[in-house]
């Protein structure tokens, strides 16, 4: 990403694009304060955003959308969501006059904590549905070890082990939240803000059971858990699912 402090508007903000386009080619992200005590993100389709537009909807898939959807629909339960000025309906699709905003009320406007909390806990979700729309995970300049979002493939090195999409996990947290599925541990409350989060996606459906490599959907096919509770649920094969876990544990 790319970014600036925008000082031409009435009320300074801070705008955000992806790196292979300009402010006005592509997705323009924004945090503006608005009243005494919000916050608003928005996300809008630059002037010259016409071949950006094209291309998600020439290669967009529904499951793209499905997922592009899930974020927007995270961000309605927790927010006030806007889509082109109006209340959320589930359909919603990337135009050249597409608008999304998300408002949240804050302590202080000018808090850098409670600027990276809006940022994290509002663009970050929106800046994830975009990048699903525009497929940034076929990119080739991603990392070696990435190779595709089906999971479980062997790969012949000192030993055989078993791919993980890093995709699918940073999908995972996003749509779950940073919290353990079973206990509710949060790194945070425990470490400070300091320590990044420890937590691990778990497969419903263990990588080492499956036969063949398959896709994960993040939306139903995994959970975060916190590595307590992952060393738990393995310690039984087949392992026990989440909901087994919180019978023992009795929550």
């Amino acid at each position: 990403m790319r970014g600036y402090q925008d000082q031409a508007e009435a009320r300074q903000g801070l705008s955000f694009w992806f790196y292979n386009y300009n402010r006005s080619s592509g997705p323009i992200f924004s945090i503006r304060p608005a009243g005494l005590k919000r916050h608003t993100v928005s996300l809008k389709l630059g002037p010259y955003a016409a071949p950006c537009v094209e291309h998600i909807q020439n290669r967009a898939t529904h499951d793209d959308y499905a997922f592009a959807y899930a974020f927007t629909e995270k961000l309605k339960g927790s927010f006030d969501l806007k889509i082109n000025g109006l209340q959320p309906e589930a359909g919603w699709q990337v135009s050249p006059d597409l608008k999304i905003s998300v408002t949240r009320r804050v302590s202080n406007q000018q808090s850098t904590d409670d600027i990276l909390q809006s940022i994290n806990s509002m663009m970050v979700p929106l800046i994830a549905a975009m990048a699903e729309l525009i497929g940034y995970e076929d990119e080739d300049e991603r990392p070696e070890d990435i190779h595709s979002d089906v999971e479980g493939t062997l790969t012949p090195t000192l030993i055989q082990k078993r791919e993980r999409s890093l995709r699918n996990r940073l999908l995972c947290l996003s749509l779950h939240g940073e919290r353990c599925g079973v206990c509710g541990f949060v790194t945070q409350d425990i470490y400070g803000k300091e320590l990044t989060s420890i937590l691990e996606v778990h497969h419903i459906e263990p990588i080492a059971d499956i036969e063949q490599p398959r896709a994960y959907d993040p939306r139903t096919d995994l959970i975060p858990l916190c590595p307590n509770c992952h060393r738990a649920i393995h310690r039984r094969k087949p392992a026990l699912t989440p909901e087994e876990l919180k019978g023992i544990m009795k929550l």
